[in-house]
This record gives structure tokens, C-alpha cells and sequence, in this order.
């Protein structure tokens, strides 16, 4: 089987990034695999999985025909089982790319859409698909609640976490521990809470004023860091935090990490991660691996978040914007910290992303013969 995925935004840190990471895991199955993708240090990864890789331009007004000519040639020289896409430019160019189907075998096309937002331009591309998936059951209520133009109902597959990098038995090392503790003054003496995702008000990081207030009011010493690219965020929105935790003289109980190359290691090294999102999500990176790496995590129940913790941690689960249960849990969960999972459940492993997309491929090819 030869599977071509087309990602021509993926980039470091984004959903895009599920076709890198799925045609490795697929490539291991003894799967043949192309990822048409821009320039990156993930090429690096392909090449060490013996993928194949084909560089691209992101899409524009300009670049978009002369892509549609380079993939029709590319798809007829290959001869690709199935086409792959994962935004909805690329939907588009593919399905220009096969309009025309002389002396080329026209593959069935697989959407794989790892965003939410719906409008006439997400219906141009994603229509033009023959098959859907989606990376949450929150995902796809969302857009089968709207007028949907997909052609069948999406497939739920959630984007795994690579279990040989994430995983319970996962620590950092003791040199790293050390700077750690150096960087951080009194770490060992608090309650320490990693507030990981964007620098938006969509991630609720209002809450933490009341909720540090609450505990060291009940005299629970915490500390939160807050793990985000502040550089990249709203300068106005920053300062009105900054400002917020100040009068209520918080300052010196939060720390800005900003962007970090060492995710993994912050969230084994804090006691608790703290979702509080004000919208529900329909994928958290940074949530799905603190839950993989066995780490306690509260966040609030819907969306992805809440579909992680049903299967990770169920007593993580809180009512969506009752800070109230959040403090309490904290405070529970300071004394009494809650049993780790010794693994990785279904379907949250990357393995498992590839065994459903196998899956689904197989189907697909069935039923075409």
C-alpha cells in the first residue's frame, strides 16, 4: 500500500505535523509512504524512517496552479493507493490536481481535518474529498452541528502520542533536575502547577488569580508556570495579566517559562497541569502528553480535554468554569496525589492512529475494487 500525504503548512508544533509523525508510524507497518510537506527540521525525521519526502510551497494566489501541475505530475509518476490531505487548500489543489484523470489513475482522497473553524472556503476544499476524519468526538459534533458538504460522516482518530518519547516510565535527567531546581528557587518547597498551550484569553489564565489566592489562603504553597510563548502573544493582553497578578499580589508566585524545547521534562516536573480553557478544544498537545507521561492533570470537562481525562483520569474532570472544584481538587491533590496510569490507554497512542488509519485505508480500497 502507498500512501502520499499532503501538508503543505505543516510546521513544528501544529496539527499539520500528523503526517510526518503517521507516515512514520505507517512506514514501520511496512507501508509505503510520500509526504509532500515545505522545509523543516522535521524532514530530518522522514528521511531517519526511510520515508519518502517531496518539498513544496505553502499555497497562495500565485504558487496555487503551478502546485496543482507539480502534484498531478507527482501523483502519476507514484501512483499513489491514497491521497492524503490535511488543510483544505490542499484538498483543493489535489482535487484539481486529478480533475483531469489521462494516463493517471485518479486515487480516493482522505481529508484529514485537524481544525474546526467552518466557512465557504473550508467547504470548497474538504467537499471535494471522498473520505473525513477528525481528531475528537468533539470535532465532529462540531461540524456535523453545522450544514455540512462532506460527502460521508468524519472518522474519529484521535492524533496519538509517539509512546516511545511520552510515556509513565518517562524522567528527566538529574543534570537537567539540577538546572531545573537552580532556575527555579524554592521548587521543592511548593505546590507546583504547569499551565501549559497559547498566551490567549481562550486559555482562561484569569482563573489562575482566584484559584493561587484560594490555596494560599488554605495555606497550600503553589507555584504556577505558565508555559507559552508570551513573545508571540498580544503585548496588551500580556501586561493585563501581569497586571492582574500583581494587585493581587501573586507576582511572585507565577513564573513565565515561555517557549519550551523541553516540554516533557516541565510537565514531569511539576505536580499537576492545569487546563482551563474557556471553549472547548477539539486537540491539546500539551495536555494528551502530561496525561501519557502519567502526570495528574484537572481541566474541564469538554471538549478534547475532557475526552483525555475519561480515558486518562476520570477524577481530573471538572464542571467547565467552576474554580471552585478546580481549588478543591488542587487541595486534595496536594496531600493525596492520584494513581498513575502504568500505560498508555487506547486510542491515544500513536500506534494506534496508524493501526485505525490502516484500518480505514484497507476499507477504503475494498470497497473500491
Amino acid at each position: 500500500m502507498k500512501i502520499l500525504h499532503y501538508s503543505p503548512h505543516m510546521r513544528p508544533g501544529s496539527t499539520s505535523v500528523l503526517a510526518a509523525d503517521l507516515a512514520c508510524a505507517l512506514q514501520s507497518a511496512e507501508c509505503e509512504n510520500i509526504v509532500v510537506a515545505p522545509s523543516s527540521e522535521i524532514v530530518n525525521r522522514l528521511y531517519a524512517s526511510k520515508v519518502a519526502y517531496v518539498s513544496c510551497h505553502r499555497p497562495n494566489l500565485l504558487t496555487a496552479w503551478r502546485e496543482v501541475r507539480r502534484l498531478r505530475k507527482l501523483i502519476r509518476r507514484q501512483a499513489p493507493d491514497i491521497v492524503q490531505v490535511y488543510s483544505t487548500d490542499a484538498a483543493w489543489i489535489v482535487n484539481m490536481a486529478c480533475r483531469r484523470p489521462r494516463r493517471m489513475t485518479v486515487p480516493p482522497v482522505v481529508g484529514a481535518i485537524c481544525g474546526y473553524v467552518w466557512h465557504s472556503t473550508s467547504e470548497l476544499g474538504w467537499s471535494k474529498c471522498d473520505y473525513h476524519t477528525v481528531l475528537s468526538r468533539h470535532q465532529r459534533e462540531l461540524l456535523t452541528a453545522e450544514t455540512s458538504p462532506l460527502k460521508c460522516m468524519p472518522e474519529i482518530i484521535p492524533y496519538g502520542t509517539d509512546e516511545r518519547l511520552c510515556n509513565p516510565n518517562y524522567q528527566p535527567t538529574e543534570s537537567w533536575f539540577s538546572t531545573w531546581r537552580a532556575q527555579q528557587p524554592g521548587y521543592d518547597n511548593h505546590l507546583s502547577i504547569c499551565v501549559p498551550g497559547s498566551i490567549s484569553p481562550l486559555r482562561g489564565l484569569e482563573d489562575i488569580a482566584p484559584i493561587l489566592t484560594g490555596l494560599l489562603r488554605s495555606g497550600i504553597q503553589a507555584h504556577v508556570y505558565i508555559a507559552g510563548n508570551y513573545r508571540k502573544a498580544r503585548t496588551v493582553y500580556v501586561n493585563e495579566l501581569k497586571l492582574l497578578y500583581s494587585n493581587a499580589g501573586l507576582t511572585e508566585h507565577i513564573s513565565w517559562l515561555g517557549e519550551r524545547a523541553d516540554m516533557r521534562d516541565v510537565l514531569c516536573a511539576c505536580d499537576v497541569t492545569l487546563s482551563l480553557c474557556k471553549k472547548p478544544a477539539t486537540w491539546d498537545r500539551a495536555i494528551q502528553e502530561a496525561l501519557a507521561l502519567g502526570r495528574p492533570v484537572i481541566g474541564y470537562d469538554y471538549g478534547a480535554v475532557g475526552e483525555y481525562l475519561n480515558s486518562f483520569l476520570p477524577e481530573g474532570r471538572v464542571t467547565p468554569g467552576d474554580i471552585a472544584a478546580v481549588m478543591d481538587t488542587l487541595t486534595q491533590w496536594s496531600s493525596y496525589p492520584p494513581s498513575s496510569l502504568a500505560s498508555i490507554p487506547a486510542p491515544y497512542r500513536l500506534s494506534d492512529t496508524a493501526a485505525a488509519y490502516m484500518k480505514l485505508y484497507s476499507e477504503i480500497l475494498k470497497t473500491k475494487s
